[in-house]
């Protein structure tokens, strides 16, 4: 979460910069070619002949109602601002509450109109202060001097709003994808993604800056092929709208045609389907219009191509949906009877563990004093808060298991103190670097030497060994093996415990571990390397 959230505050400056960058570089452009323009203007006038070398006081009089100031810098400066609030006000503002669980209204509401206001008034800026200019010739196609015009129209107002509005939803469609694949990458954090993450943000990156360094908006997006690059988006936009209703409101009642859920399904799939065709039909009659185009009528029998496009695109898109969704459903199912069998195995594995512990520290009690008795108490709360806070999570620190390792050897070491024929080593190799695991995987192996490994009538050994490197975690248990009393009330329950272990190591290591137990009737081994990474 902090990674994805240092990511978005990263994405603001950059986009930010990139905006500096656009803007900066138009306003010297445009400044050389107002220059060169004046330059060659005056330059022609000079050589022409005598009688037009009046010309040139009345080139300034054509460009006094141009004002470089108010009518490039202020409106390029302003425009970009503003449009820079609008992307920055939907995409981290607007958006985020139409995700949210917690869809409070009149947030969505006022973020989205805010958006619109300040598109709008973005273009409004632009196109209302900005002035233009052209050479002005006369009937033989001599330079006479300038015409100052502007290219604002309240068709264009409403046209290039529109635009603005859909290539800020394109960005967002576009980081919406990243943001869903960067989760995927990161869901399997054995495979490394790292690289193809990177190779997506600085192609990203690369193109924006492109863009910023070269690239050149048009004077009215309908007029230049940015056109397609917004009706494509608009179309698809209520294509996934209308396939969401037949998937939730059709699909689920079409066993039925005469039912009311059904017709009521269809009325409203077919009713988003008409508003989508005549949204579409609205939008080209603006493109038209916004290109002088006043003889272009709507006509209703027009809809029915884009209505029927739209009904079979997102009828089509509604039953491909239903194939993949059911697999989805199954595979869901899958994880949610594989999660039930993983925390009833943990909590098989726990009150075992405790009973255990309990009974060993009352022993130590008879026999020592309490100051002993205390430290054992004392690592005993201390694996009780592992297993309460530590124990529930999909993943832990293992230097939090070796120091839950170590407080169960120690503690089962205080019962055998006093005894002579029992040998311990422990070789845990320290981590320096952070490995997470599995909680209460390897404590069991332990556990069962301890369990079936230490008899106080016969010579009785344990060796433990942890260690890891940069892929993998290397774990062995031997122990000697005794017969079990006759009268043990555990002697039926032999193995529960390890067969709990590999279960979970299957279910969450799959592919990714190698367990070798061998037993004899003397000792008995096991090995278990775990690939972390």
């Amino acid at each position: 979460m902090q990674s994805f959230q240092k990511f978005r505050r990263f994405e603001f400056w950059f986009i930010l910069l990139a905006f500096t960058i656009y803007i900066t570089r138009r306003l010297f452009q445009m400044a050389g070619k107002f220059d060169r323009d004046v330059e060659l203007a005056e330059n022609t006038l000079r050589n022409a002949t005598a009688a037009r070398q009046g010309s040139i006081h009345s080139m300034w009089q054509n460009l006094a109602p141009y004002n470089h100031e108010l009518n490039t810098i202020l409106p390029t400066i302003a425009g970009g601002v503003f449009l820079f609030l609008a992307w920055a006000t939907f995409h981290y503002l607007a958006y985020p509450r139409l995700q949210s669980k917690e869809r409070k209204q009149d947030e969505i509401i006022a973020y989205l109109f805010l958006t619109v206001l300040l598109s709008t008034v973005s273009v409004f800026l632009y196109d209302y202060y900005k002035l233009y200019w052209r050479f002005k010739l006369d009937s033989s196609g001599q330079l006479i001097g300038f015409k100052v015009f502007s290219f604002f129209r309240k068709i264009h107002l409403v046209s290039n709003t529109i635009a603005v509005l859909t290539l800020i939803g394109i960005y967002e469609a576009a980081s919406q994808f990243y943001y869903f694949l960067k989760n995927k990458f990161y869901e399997e954090p054995e495979k490394n993604y790292q690289y193809l993450d990177y190779l997506l943000v600085t192609f990203a990156m690369v193109s924006i800056l492109v863009f910023s360094l070269t690239a050149q908006l048009p004077v009215s997006f309908w007029s230049s092929d940015l056109r397609d690059i917004v009706f494509i988006p608009l179309f698809l936009g209520i294509v996934y709208v209308g396939q969401n209703i037949f998937l939730e409101k059709v699909i689920p009642n079409i066993s039925d045609l005469r039912s009311k859920g059904f017709s009521v399904g269809v009325t409203l799939f077919l009713t988003v389907c008409g508003l989508g065709a005549l949204a579409l039909q609205m939008i080209n009659q603006i493109f038209w219009a916004s290109n002088g185009y006043r003889g272009a009528d709507f006509r209703v029998t027009e809809l029915g191509l884009p209505f029927i496009f739209l009904v079979l695109a997102a009828a089509i898109a509604a039953f491909l949906r239903t194939v993949f969704f059911k697999e989805k459903l199954q595979l869901t199912e899958l994880f949610t009877r594989k999660t039930a069998e993983l925390s009833s195995l943990r909590s098989q594995i726990n009150p075992h563990f405790l009973f255990n512990a309990l009974n060993t520290l009352y022993s130590v009690s008879l026999k020592e004093n309490a100051e002993k008795t205390a430290d054992g108490i004392q690592k005993l709360g201390d694996m009780m808060r592992f297993m309460l806070n530590e124990n529930n999570q999909d993943r832990i620190p293992l230097s939090k298991e070796i120091e839950y390792l170590q407080n169960y050897i120690e503690i089962q070491q205080m019962r055998i103190a006093e005894s002579d024929k029992i040998e311990i080593k422990v070789n845990i190799q320290p981590t320096e670097r952070e490995i997470f695991i599995a909680p209460m995987l390897l404590n069991p192996f332990i556990e069962n030497a301890f369990k079936h490994g230490i008899s106080f009538l016969h010579p009785s050994w344990i060796y433990i060994t942890l260690t890891t490197d940069d892929t993998k975690l290397y774990f062995k248990v031997h122990n000697s093996l005794h017969a079990r009393a006759e009268i043990d009330p555990e002697k039926d329950n032999n193995g529960i415990g390890l067969e709990n272990v590999k279960k979970r190591l299957e279910l969450i290591y799959k592919n990714r571990y190698t367990l070798d137990i061998q037993q004899s009737g003397q000792d008995f081994f096991v090995s278990l390397t775990i690939t972390y990474w």
